[in-house]
């Protein structure tokens, strides 16, 4: 398949992003994606209640890219503040990546095990391996060469151990 924005070649049907009407790859994915994470979000304003604007009284209509929602109605937004949020529901922080300690504590568990993960570049589809034999984790992929960023090892080798 190829990519919609930038004409590289993937495997796989790629990832679809509803509200731009496109079907990407990998890499643009992640690129939008931090696009999105720059902008002001509705999520942040003290105004802000599930998806309506208490201010203007309005509901408002969310961007998806992949699984993330993000209300960036906000940009345009002269109302938006975000003084004093409480709200312990808005003040949950994202999810972020292990850092490099608990995964190479998780390939060592699976290098101690005796036993090796196989996962798949999300661009070209090439099987890698991590763990008995492969205790380094890739950081681009050796067939096609592009980022493998977008795979979170850790919670792939945590998933497989528990």
């Amino acid at each position: 398949m190829k990519c919609s924005r930038c004409g590289k070649e993937f495997a796989g049907s790629g990832l679809s992003v509803p509200s731009v009407g496109e079907h990407i790859c990998a890499d643009c994915y992640w690129k939008i994606r931090e696009e999105y994470d720059k902008k002001r979000n509705c999520d942040n304003c003290r105004h802000f209640r599930e998806d309506l604007c208490e201010k203007t009284e309005s509901k408002l209509t969310p961007v998806t890219i992949g699984i993330n929602s993000y209300f960036v109605q906000a940009e345009e937004c002269d109302h938006y503040t975000e003084e004093e949020i409480e709200d312990e529901q808005r003040s949950e922080e994202k999810p972020e990546k292990a850092d490099r300690s608990v995964l190479d504590g998780l390939v060592k568990q699976l290098a101690d095990k005796g036993q090796t993960l196989t996962y798949h570049c999300c661009h070209c589809g090439t099987p890698l391996r991590i763990g008995a034999k492969s205790t380094d984790a890739l950081k681009t992929c050796p067939s096609c060469g592009y980022s493998l960023e977008v795979i979170d090892l850790a919670k792939l080798i945590s998933q497989h151990l528990s």
